[in-house]
């Protein structure tokens, strides 16, 4: 829409425009993950035995556009198969792996490792990056509800990813965590039952 009125806006005007769509946009988006957010709370959930290997494919296939823009480099590992609510562990999934993506330093290319283990009757799946690492205070408030700990215009976003992740790895009777240090990367993970596990949630 601006580009069919750009000639007639001029130079402050065009800067003007440009910046009440991006805000527009980004209102939308924090709209729609605060609603997300919400419907973690409450909305009923159908677990079923959920194949891992299942939800990375699906991750890339949906988002194969990002992927390739950014260069981004995914390796996969051995993987398992959990307890799950599937909509829940994809949304949880591309969280974790897009902001993997997105948090590197410029000019650097985005780096992916994904495997799971085996813990008992659990199965723990890790989401290596080579991203800017999180400082030692950061690691104790990521989780919450709108804590950034970077300039919205270095990288963008709400503030409210990876209280979705938590809010849904909670749903599911699951935990989550992170290893990171500033400059070396970051190493998140989330616990859940297997899919043979005797307990449910």
């Amino acid at each position: 829409m601006i580009d069919e009125h750009k000639d007639s806006l001029g130079e402050a005007g065009l800067e003007y425009a440009t910046r009440i769509l991006r805000s527009a946009e980004r209102l939308d988006k924090l709209v729609h993950d605060l609603l997300t957010y919400s419907r973690m709370s409450r909305g009923e959930l159908n677990f079923e035995a959920v194949s891992l290997n299942k939800v990375v494919q699906d991750f890339q296939n949906t988002h194969a556009h990002e992927i390739q823009r950014s260069g981004a480099i995914i390796t996969v590992g051995d993987l398992h198969s959990v307890f799950a609510y599937e909509p829940t562990l994809n949304l949880i999934v591309t969280n974790l792996f897009l902001n993997g993506i997105k948090f590197v330093a410029p000019g650097e290319t985005p780096r992916l490792k994904i495997w799971a283990e085996q813990r008992d009757r659990r199965v723990r799946l890790w989401v290596e990056d080579n991203g800017i690492g999180i400082p030692p205070e950061g690691l104790k408030k990521i989780f919450g509800v709108f804590e950034r700990l970077h300039p919205m215009n270095k990288y963008p976003g709400t503030g409210i990813g990876l209280a979705i992740v938590q809010k849904g790895v909670e749903r599911m009777a699951g935990n989550v965590g992170v290893e990171s240090e500033p400059g070396k990367g970051s190493r998140f993970w989330i616990e859940l039952p297997g899919a043979h596990a005797s307990v449910r949630p």
